[in-house]
């Protein structure tokens, strides 16, 4: 009799979040966001709430004991950083999600630190409008360790973890819409 292998959380996550994640793509490519710094300043208002709903997550201790230099990770500061190079205002709070469990913060975790491979495309697009991991795009540049060190990092510990893998789908599946509902906040 052969061992039935469960799925890894961090492919699970991918499949289940392929279509939405592909549609927030090109929704936001078709926008022209990067194509001069007025339109850029749009998305980083976005990056601003996407960052602020999981700026608790970053500091949670059952987090930080499955993921490595997870405080490390956070690229909040980066993104206020950004804005204040390009005078963004800060924008009015929406209130963050309830995060009610390991696995769902998992979930949304997995959306955030997954957009730091796709940064890379970006910063390579900001660059031509004059903006840099240095100035007005921080929060697009690589992490200390590397983009794909610190990705297989993360990934490692998250697949190892004791995860309800539907919960944390739904969540991140949850995260992605709240990416879209801040879009249509911001854009109106």
């Amino acid at each position: 009799m052969s061992e039935v292998m469960e799925p890894l959380l961090t492919s699970s996550l991918r499949n289940r979040t392929k279509s939405v994640h592909g549609k927030l793509d090109e929704h936001l490519m078709g926008m022209g966001l990067f194509s001069d710094k007025e339109k850029y300043k749009i998305f980083l208002t976005l990056q601003y709430y996407i960052h602020r709903d999981a700026d608790h997550l970053y500091s949670n201790s059952n987090l930080s004991a499955i993921i490595p230099n997870l405080h490390l990770r956070n690229r909040f500061v980066k993104v206020k950083e950004d804005m204040q190079d390009l005078g963004v205002t800060i924008p009015s709070p929406i209130q963050p999600p309830v995060i009610t469990n390991t696995s769902s913060a998992i979930g949304s975790l997995y959306v955030v630190e997954g957009s730091k491979l796709g940064a890379k495309y970006l910063l390579h697009h900001v660059g031509m409008i004059g903006l840099s991991d240095e100035y007005g795009a921080r929060h697009l540049g690589a992490d200390s360790e590397g983009r794909g060190t610190s990705w297989r990092s993360f990934q490692s510990a998250i697949d190892s973890a004791k995860i309800d893998i539907p919960v944390a789908v739904k969540a991140a599946e949850q995260t992605f819409e709240r990416v879209f509902s801040h879009l249509q906040n911001i854009t109106g």
